[in-house]
């Protein structure tokens, strides 16, 4: 993986952390796109380490608790 894609993509979730633990929570909007350039990157990501396009029936949402 290239390292500078791996650092934007800690860099974009810490921003997102730090925006919930400080109390100051940002609109949903905001967080919806930060999520979503999380995503994307992290496809990127994959994509340059396997040389394929992410499979996106591989990703699931998980089971409400």
């Amino acid at each position: 993986m290239n390292p500078d894609l791996a650092f934007e993509i800690v860099e974009l979730a810490l921003s997102l952390g730090r925006s919930q633990a400080s109390g100051k929570i940002q609109q949903d909007v905001t967080v919806a796109d930060t999520l979503l350039t999380i995503i994307h990157r992290c496809a990127q990501a994959y994509q340059e380490h396997t040389g394929e396009a992410l499979d996106a029936s591989l990703i699931k949402a998980e089971e409400p608790i």
